[in-house]
């Protein structure tokens, strides 16, 4: 929800030039005490909060930045987790390198050379430390501000501190009434002020506390290419659920229409300059095209999470978590695979429909899929051959002679793992 218009038409939630200001030097005064902070952290200093503070108080950051000890806890708060998500990401990297490298050791001299070349890769794309050279903000809560609902014209109030002793401002916002749907029955953790596009927005974190279901069986939930989700549910006859997706024609023909309009720009980004107008026309409507395709997909995710919270409930679910896509590296080649997998939202999905799950009080957990596919769930034999027929595949086990659709195949193992946990 945004919390205020600084120009442009009047409207009824404009603010007032002076909160404006205030918002501007608060916002920039936080961004630099991070970056103060930021500064004096290195892979050899000990993440933690009392740490960190010692440093803060050692090199006079509250005095530097006139900002009160709950802003600077606020903004030590945000190095910290920059910092930690740096580690785990780097240790991530590290161990996928040293796997590269022994992999390499003992590599034959015909794959010395492909090998040698994703190892180049993956030192380029080495994570490297947090830094913070642009604006950036941290999360606010009791100890500076809080958000508020009043019963006047407007239904909710950002009450924040000011960089004045004592002193403290309200700005009004301006929530949507998906917004205030969404705060219904939540409570209010922290927020966050951002600006974007001249506006200033308020992104609030919220809980929400529901009671557990018991749950009368389990299920298990598979991610496919040629079909969104393949889910099994095990009670007294197991169900199956073939879910084909719905956006991907969406999706196709805004991608060919931003290929047409990249393709246009590359022909009249070397032409003369009095049509230099049309090529930053045609570049801020691939901005929005691109906008309005990821909200395309989105808003698709989310009617999915919803049907498979409602198809799946009363169930312990898992979903299959792989990091298949991951290891799709440029070179491998499947130029056509990639690409595929490159633009389809597997982990933000899997994130939805736990969401959902978890607002009905439901259980769902991620595991490991490896070997889901390959594996008969009838009789437990990799001797399977896997059939390819009009878009999707089918397993066929030679030990048990059984026969099924290899995605459902997935779901039921992935479910009976859930099952034997």
């Amino acid at each position: 929800m945004y919390a205020c218009e600084e120009d442009g038409q009047d409207t009824p939630y404009k603010t007032t030039k002076s909160k404006v200001d205030r918002l501007d030097r608060l916002t920039a005064r936080l961004a630099y005490c991070i970056s103060l902070i930021n500064g004096l952290v290195t892979t050899e200093t000990r993440l933690d909060r009392p740490t960190l503070q010692g440093l803060v108080k050692d090199n006079n950051i509250a005095r530097k930045t006139g900002l009160s000890s709950g802003y600077v806890d606020q903004c030590i708060d945000k190095v910290l987790w920059a910092w930690r998500s740096y580690e785990d990401r780097h240790g991530e990297w590290q161990y996928r390198y040293n796997r590269l490298v022994e992999e390499l050791q003992n590599a034959e001299d015909e794959e010395r050379e492909k090998i040698e070349k994703r190892v180049e890769r993956l030192e380029k794309n080495e994570p490297s430390p947090p830094t913070f050279d642009h604006k950036v903000s941290c999360r606010l809560d009791c100890r500076t501000g809080r958000i508020e609902k009043s019963g006047s014209s407007f239904c909710m109030w950002m009450h924040i501190s000011t960089l004045e002793k004592g002193v403290t401002m309200d700005v009004p916002l301006n929530p949507s009434y998906r917004h205030l749907k969404q705060l219904e029955g939540a409570e209010i953790d922290d927020f966050e002020i951002i600006r974007k596009n001249g506006k200033y927005y308020a992104h609030i974190s919220t809980t929400r506390f529901v009671d557990d279901v018991e749950t009368s069986s389990y299920g298990g939930i598979d991610q496919g290419l040629n079909r969104t989700l393949a889910i099994v549910l095990l009670d007294g006859v197991p169900r199956e659920e073939l879910l084909y997706d719905e956006k991907r024609n969406l999706l196709d023909k805004y991608d060919d229409i931003i290929a047409m309009l990249q393709s246009a720009m590359a022909s009249a980004r070397h032409v003369e300059p009095r049509k230099l107008v049309e090529y930053h026309r045609m570049s801020r409507k691939l901005k929005q095209l691109r906008g309005k395709r990821n909200n395309v997909s989105v808003y698709h995710d989310w009617l999915l999470a919803n049907k498979v919270a409602e198809y799946t409930d009363g169930y312990t679910i898992a979903i299959g978590n792989t990091k298949f896509r991951q290891a799709q590296y440029r070179g491998n080649g499947m130029p056509a695979l990639r690409k595929r997998i490159g633009k389809w939202s597997y982990g933000r999905q899997r994130m939805f429909i736990a969401l959902k799950r978890a607002e009905r009080g439901l259980t769902t957990r991620l595991l490991d899929e490896r070997n889901t596919s390959n594996t008969c769930h009838c009789c437990g034999s990799r001797l399977v051959a896997r059939k390819y027929l009009d878009g999707s595949s089918w397993l066929q086990c030679h030990s048990c002679e059984s026969k099924l659709d290899a995605d459902l195949n997935a779901a039921y193992n992935i479910a009976a793992r859930e099952m034997t946990g």
